[in-house]
């Protein structure tokens, strides 16, 4: 636990409101001011902050706890996401390259414990910090909401900036062997205008004797396809 628990001068923010409207209210009037520095803004009516870079964009959603109740249970767990608007666009003009959650232009997120490995996401050798619990009906709301930031920067900022430089992203998968995502690395190629590294992941998808799905297998031979025909 991050925070041990007060019982005295404990400071709570609109513990009146549902939920939801009392989590969003939290972001528009005491964390988006901070982040709005860093080129953040809110979306509306949803509790997620979105910064375009380029042609990337960066979210930080909050998934709801099943069991917010009231002032009982507020709880908002952070992830983070990146997209490219290109790749979306490039999908679209391309409706035969067919690729899990692709369509909307989806680079990465922040789902699964292997995304912490400090070899591969640390910029600095340092472990990812993490935000053990932020439920708003138990801890002291102006406290965690600097803990809330604190999180946003020391491990979103870094996030967002590895998934998007085409090095990083390449390095990622590969060093973790998430072969499931090769198709989306060749398309990648495509967009960030880094073709002379297909032959490279083709080759790194097919150099293991794991089986793959039957859809997967079929995604990759239509790059590969593809990308035969344009070397000729």
């Amino acid at each position: 636990m991050i925070f041990k628990r007060l019982f005295k001068n404990t400071k709570y923010l609109y513990p009146d409101l549902p939920p939801k409207q009392r989590f969003l209210k939290i972001l528009e009037v005491h964390v988006l001011p901070e982040l709005a520095n860093d080129g953040f803004r809110l979306l509306s009516s949803e509790p997620t902050f979105k910064k375009t870079q380029g042609s990337f964009e960066w979210y930080v959603d909050f998934k709801a706890s099943r069991w917010n109740s009231a002032n009982q249970v507020c709880q908002y767990n952070p992830y983070f996401t990146v997209k490219n608007s290109d790749y979306r666009k490039y999908l679209k003009q391309n409706p035969d390259l067919v690729h899990g959650h692709g369509s909307s232009g989806y680079i990465g997120t922040t789902a699964g414990k292997h995304h912490w490995d400090k070899s591969i996401f640390g910029t600095d050798g340092s472990l990812a910090y993490f935000l053990e619990d932020n439920d708003f009906s138990k801890h002291d709301n102006y406290e965690l909401v600097k803990e809330m930031i604190k999180n946003i920067r020391l491990v979103g900022i870094p996030y967002f900036k590895m998934m998007s430089d085409f090095d990083s992203i390449r390095h990622f998968h590969i060093s973790l062997d998430l072969r499931s995502d090769a198709p989306k690395l060749i398309d990648l190629c495509y967009v960030l205008d880094r073709k002379t590294d297909i032959k490279s992941i083709i080759d790194w998808y097919y150099a293991s004797n794991e089986n793959c799905s039957e859809d997967l297998e079929k995604e990759m031979l239509t790059r590969k396809n593809n990308w035969l025909q344009q070397s000729i």
